[in-house]
Order: C-alpha cells, then sequence, then structure tokens
C-alpha cells in the first residue's frame, strides 16, 4: 500500500485538501487504517486513523441497517404502507401517501424532490415537526417513478425507527450498530464531535480558496448525514458489511438486511467514470460495477467534508475515504485507486477524467452568474420599506425580510443569507455557505388587487414550481380591536363589528352569521370565505373609527355619527 500513500499525498496537494483519512479490507482483515494532511490547517495538527470526520450521507446506509433491525423483530414490514404504522407521514399527495412504503424513502422513490432547505439551516426544527410539514412539499413525480435524491426520506425512516422502537433514532443506532461493531469513537453530533481531541476541522473552497468553515449542527436530518467516524471505525464498518453482517466472530446485522440493502430497488440515472457505472440504487447504497466487478458505494457531503465508501461484495474488498474540504472530487479519485491496488490490477487514472470537469464546472458556475439575464432600467415598483415583512410557508418555515437602511435582509433560521435587487419586482437571494460561489434563487415579490405586497416565490426546489410564501399580518393586540366592536351603517343597512377571543374580529351583516375578519395589513382585512371583499378601518386623530371601507359593496359610519 506504498503507492497509496504516495499517491493519496499527492492528492492533497492537487485538489488543495488540508486532510484526508482512508480504510481498506481484503479478505477479512484491515490492510490500511490512516491519515494524511492536516486536521486542521491553523493549529498544524495531523490526521491520524483514529480522527474524526463528517461522514455525511454514508450515513444513510446505517439508518436502512436499523430499519431492518426492525424488520427482523417483526415491527415492520419492507412492503406494507406506512400508513399502518405511523400514520402522521403524510405526503402532498394523499394517493402516494396511502400506498407509501419504508423502501419508497429508503430508495428515493417517493416522488419526493429534495426540498433539503426545509431543514438546512433550521436546525430548531425537530425531526417530528418536519414529518408533520410533508404534507405541504409539493411532489415532482408520482410514487415509484423515477430515482430523485431525498434527504427527508431518511428523516422519515428516522422517526419511523422511534416510533416503532420507543426510543430516539440515535439511541438505537448507538445500541444496535455502534456498540456491537465496535465503533467506539464514532458519534452523532457536531457538539460530541467538536467535544472530541482528534477532530478534523471543516473547509470548503470561497472564490477558489480554501477557508475554514462551520461545521452544520443536523439534529432533525441526523438519519440523513450526522455520523462522525475515524478510518479505524469504518474499517469496521466495512469488514461487517463483507462479513455477512458479523464482526469478530458475532452477528451484528442480519444477513437478511444486508441481502435487502445491497440489492437495487430503483433504476437510476448517474454519470459514469472510467471502469465505474452505476445503475440502480439499493437501500442507503447505490448499485454498480467497478471493473465489471459488483460495486455497492455511497458518498457523504457535508459543509467541509466529503466521504467516499465503496464496497466489492465478491471480492471481500471495501475502502472508506474521509476528507475534510465539501470542494474536490479526492474522496472518490483516492477510493477508486485503493480498489486499483487491493485487485492487484493497474490503476485508472481517474484524476484525469475528474479533475478537468470539476474545475469546468466551477468555472461554470462564476461564467453563468456574470451573464444572466438582467432588465436595464428596471427599478422596484415601491419603496423597499414596503416589502419588509414575514413571510410563511406551511412546509419551510418564515422567511423574514428586514429593512436595514437602504438594503433589505433576508433571514431564514441559521442561514447566510443576503438579498440584491435585480429587475422590477424580482431579487436575488443568495446563499454564501456551502459553494465556492453564492447558490442564487430567484425571488419575486408578488402584489393583490389594491397594491399591497401579500405574498413572495422563490425557487428553493428546482424540481418544483417556485414556492409561495404568503405575508404574515400584522398583528393587533385586543386592545385595538376592542376600538373597532360596534355597529356601522350605510344608510338603513346595518353591520356589526364584535370581538371574539382576543384576537378575532367578526363582521356580522344583515341575515348572516358573523364572518371572521383576517388581517392584512395595517388595519385592513379580508373576509373570511368572501375572497373579494375588504373592509378597512380609518381612524381620527384620537383612535377613534371615522369610517369602515368595505370593499366593493360600500362605505359604513359608525352609528352614532351617521
Amino acid at each position: 500500500m506504498e503507492s497509496v500513500e504516495r499517491f493519496v499525498v499527492e492528492q492533497l496537494a492537487a485538489w488543495e485538501v488540508p486532510g484526508c483519512a482512508v480504510a481498506a479490507v481484503r479478505g477479512g482483515r484491515v490492510e490500511l487504517a490512516g491519515g494524511w494532511g492536516l486536521r486542521d490547517r491553523e493549529a498544524g495538527l495531523p490526521v491520524t486513523q483514529e480522527t474524526l470526520f463528517a461522514i455525511g450521507s454514508t450515513t444513510k446506509a446505517f439508518t436502512a441497517t436499523t430499519v431492518g433491525a426492525l424488520v427482523d423483530e417483526g415491527l415492520l414490514e419492507w412492503d406494507r404502507p406506512l400508513r399502518d404504522y405511523v400514520p402522521g407521514v403524510r405526503l402532498h399527495d394523499p394517493i402516494a401517501s396511502d400506498r407509501l412504503t419504508i423502501v419508497d424513502l429508503l430508495s428515493h422513490r417517493s416522488g419526493l424532490p429534495g426540498h433539503d432547505l426545509t431543514w438546512v439551516g433550521q436546525p430548531g426544527r425537530s425531526r417530528a415537526e418536519i414529518v408533520r410539514s410533508l404534507r405541504f412539499l409539493p411532489l415532482s413525480r408520482d410514487l415509484r417513478q423515477e430515482f430523485q435524491y431525498c434527504n427527508l426520506g431518511y428523516l422519515v425512516a428516522g422517526h419511523v425507527v422511534e416510533a416503532l422502537a420507543g426510543v430516539p433514532w440515535e439511541d438505537f443506532v448507538r445500541g444496535r450498530l455502534l456498540g456491537p461493531l465496535g465503533m467506539r469513537r464514532t458519534n452523532l453530533s457536531v457538539d460530541e464531535m467538536l467535544a472530541d481531541d482528534d477532530h478534523a476541522a471543516a473547509y470548503t473552497r470561497r472564490d477558489g480558496v480554501i477557508v475554514p468553515v462551520p461545521q452544520r449542527p443536523l439534529p432533525a436530518t441526523a438519519p440523513a448525514g450526522a455520523i462522525n467516524s475515524s478510518a479505524a471505525d469504518m474499517a469496521r464498518w466495512l469488514l461487517a458489511q463483507l462479513a455477512g453482517g458479523e464482526l469478530d466472530g458475532k452477528p451484528v446485522i442480519s444477513p437478511a438486511t444486508l441481502e435487502r440493502q445491497h440489492a437495487p430497488h430503483m433504476l437510476a440515472n448517474l454519470p459514469d467514470l472510467p471502469g465505474l457505472t452505476h445503475y440502480a440504487y439499493g437501500l442507503g447504497w447505490v448499485i454498480g460495477r467497478y471493473r465489471d466487478r459488483r460495486l455497492v458505494w455511497h458518498n457523504g457531503g457535508i459543509d467541509g467534508f466529503l466521504t467516499q465508501c465503496m464496497l466489492l461484495p465478491d471480492d471481500g474488498i471495501g475502502v472508506a475515504v474521509m476528507t475534510n474540504t465539501s470542494s474536490s472530487g479526492m474522496d472518490l479519485v483516492v477510493a477508486c485507486r485503493v480498489l486499483d491496488e487491493l485487485l492487484g490490477a493497474e490503476p485508472l487514472d481517474v484524476f484525469s477524467f475528474l479533475k478537468p470537469r470539476f474545475d469546468a464546472g466551477m468555472a461554470g458556475v462564476r461564467e453563468a452568474k456574470a451573464v444572466r439575464r438582467v432588465v436595464s432600467g428596471a427599478p422596484p415598483a415601491r419603496p423597499l420599506a414596503a416589502y419588509a415583512g414575514e413571510y410563511e410557508h406551511p412546509g419551510y418555515g418564515t422567511l423574514a425580510i428586514a429593512l436595514n437602511g437602504d438594503a433589505l435582509e433576508p433571514s431564514l433560521g441559521t442561514m447566510d443569507l443576503s438579498l440584491a435587487h435585480r429587475h422590477y419586482e424580482t431579487f436575488d437571494l443568495e446563499w454564501h455557505e456551502l459553494t465556492d460561489q453564492p447558490m442564487v434563487f430567484p425571488l419575486t415579490f408578488l402584489s393583490g388587487p389594491d397594491g399591497d405586497v401579500n405574498a413572495l416565490t422563490v425557487q428553493f426546489e428546482p424540481l418544483v414550481e417556485p414556492l409561495r410564501f404568503d405575508r404574515r399580518p400584522d398583528t393587533r393586540g385586543p386592545e385595538v380591536l376592542r376600538r373597532l366592536c360596534g355597529t356601522y351603517a350605510m344608510g338603513p343597512i346595518e353591520v356589526t363589528v364584535a370581538l371574539r377571543g382576543e384576537r378575532t374580529l367578526t363582521v356580522t351583516p344583515p341575515g348572516s352569521p358573523p364572518l371572521d375578519l383576517e388581517p392584512i395589513g395595517g388595519l385592513r382585512f379580508g373576509v373570511k370565505d368572501r375572497p373579494a371583499v375588504t373592509a378597512e378601518f380609518e381612524l381620527d386623530d384620537n383612535g377613534a373609527v371615522t369610517r369602515l371601507i368595505a370593499q366593493p359593496l360600500g362605505i359604513f359610519l359608525p352609528k352614532e355619527a351617521s
């Protein structure tokens, strides 16, 4: 393996990656478990076989294995609808919801696209809360129609484990997998990782320069990508995968679960590489061929880290490569080279294939942004203050827009966002965390017939139409609302405005039961179930109502004044 070690050092320089750890097994033995480069560039600390890295979506295989444990115990059936076990799991399409199985979620064939911003940068949202919000997220395909990678499916799988096992997913995976496998250093949260003396710092590329970045907490989506592990521990995971679920002579994972995970469940169109083809997704694993051998693999990426985990089950060979930058292709290049070494084959030049494509892709994003279409001489249609407010989507939460001087400042959870005017009422919502260049989401403000800004749309999920966030109306306290109560007259026609509870105004027209008034903004209200009718109260300098304007019906005066 000496040639592999030299190759890793060369790749660290070629990709500008601070550090890398590699685990390799063959024939039931650990062939390599080591580290190269720096786990902390600023402190000059080296990577060791015990250094912890975030392994991202290679976590998914662990989660699928915990689901298999429930099947082994008779608590769940792979192909039985989830509604029979966890009725609260509902998709936007009720027909798809009734047929949805755990295999549909684990093989990314539920019809649900990524919708990653429902959880990225929103660590305050709980797993159960996000599960409840699924019904508000539009699907992009029918159930089982197409492979669409979706982290939310694994969040739901963790929720199902909790519901049926009666313990948090984190405790279940520790007790059923990490403990029995002897993965003593592996943990499940950013806090645990940062508390460890031997952990890798996270880095990414910004404007072409490798810079440190904070690690991203994933409390709700932990089953999709929160595991942190070391080369030494990942070697044990590989050994168990290749030995029918046994390690040190003890069964940990049932052979039936491994067989189910390593089998294809959904055709998947993924790009090929020299010697490497993919054709399907299993359960937490991608299925393909490497040098005409059966391949089971998965990668993992999260802020500041990339991991590659590959198995050649029929050859008893496995490799895991972990790097501490989220902007390179080194993990894949090194993994293929290690497989070549373990196979005793002439190495394929994956680097020369992948690196130019990686560089072209990075440059392409910058070039495309520079020439995107902008209409000149098209200022905003109204003062910036008119756009400030809170906008809600039942699946994504609240996107707040605040006015700070002469700029609008957006906020959604903890995301690093900015908002720049593009043309008319369209702005560029820029996210500055994950990639070399900010990710840009077109955001357009909408207005109603009366000219008030009442919503915005933003392209948070590229596989569906722009998502609509409705403006949260101004809230008025009960003291203000009580001042609006009374009888109003327009000639002989009278209406009564009253307060129900502390927050809801009602209006009672002649011959009608009370109708709720729904805040629009200021003292303007819509009439529930009467979308064409609005009611606006006007006050004098003393705060007394001078008139009630009901559009398009007429002007009502307080009965005493009339």
